[in-house]
């Protein structure tokens, strides 16, 4: 069983901090926040103090950096359930500010976002769903961990990492947005004064009438004007393709 490429650095935890190997198969991901802005080197630290009895397979920093400190062939604390232990790869990760909805930086977010994927890929767990494969600690114990700032994203979390995997199912990142990449938006106003979508080129568009009938075939272009009491869904690269495949 391997471990991700992308931790930059590794903190192994005290041995009397997590159980060698596995008694089932890894079935899930468990997010965790630490409760404090750390570098992903302190919060590994954490888990080499004698007597701590918790660990995690991985930790986030503030600045995003990703450190491993139990393998994924072992079992870790870090769920306060010995079943959900067993069965989960688990996550810390540094918050950017202490209280209130305990947040993440951005850095910290998007190296949770790819580490999820990269987890999900090699272990098959197959498309990545909230409270099924993607998991979080509040779900096992009596605690706010992993806070409302991270449990407010893991829809977020899940599909992004889910679009890096090459899954798509039309979900929708929001309504007269800026598109992304593989982003699916509806617009209603548009982002131009001209009542167009203000989208560039690179993307499928079809525009709907009020009554959700597509107006047209969807084609390769964007900056499509806004019909009357009507929208225009547009989508970038995997949402692009989705759209062309599904929308008649």
């Amino acid at each position: 069983m391997s471990n991700s490429n992308l931790a930059t650095m590794k903190v192994p935890a005290y041995f009397g901090n997590y159980t060698k190997g596995r008694t089932t198969e890894i079935t899930e991901i468990t997010l965790h926040h630490v409760a404090a802005v750390v570098s992903a080197q302190r919060c590994g630290e954490e888990f080499q103090r004698v007597g701590r009895e918790g660990s995690s397979h991985y930790g986030i920093g503030n600045d995003g950096t990703i450190a491993l400190y139990v393998d994924e062939c072992d079992t870790a604390w870090a769920n306060s359930n010995w079943e959900a232990n067993c069965r989960s790869i688990s996550i810390e990760t540094s918050n950017s500010a202490t209280g209130g909805d305990w947040p993440v930086s951005g850095a910290a977010l998007n190296s949770l976002i790819r580490l999820c994927a990269d987890i999900a890929k090699r272990n098959n767990l197959g498309k990545l769903v909230k409270g099924k494969n993607l998991c979080w600690h509040s779900m096992y114990a009596a605690t706010t961990c992993p806070g409302n700032y991270l449990r407010s994203k893991i829809d977020y979390i899940a599909r992004e990492a889910n679009k890096l995997n090459g899954y798509y199912d039309g979900t929708l990142a929001g309504n007269d947005i800026p598109r992304g990449t593989d982003d699916l938006v509806l617009y209603f106003k548009g982002l131009s004064r001209n009542g167009r979508t203000g989208t560039n080129q690179w993307g499928y568009e079809v525009a709907i009438d009020k009554n959700g009938v597509a107006l047209e075939d969807p084609h390769y272009s964007g900056n499509t004007k806004i019909p009357a009491g009507g929208k225009v869904l547009s989508g970038h690269g995997k949402a692009g393709a989705w759209i062309k495949a599904n929308i008649k």
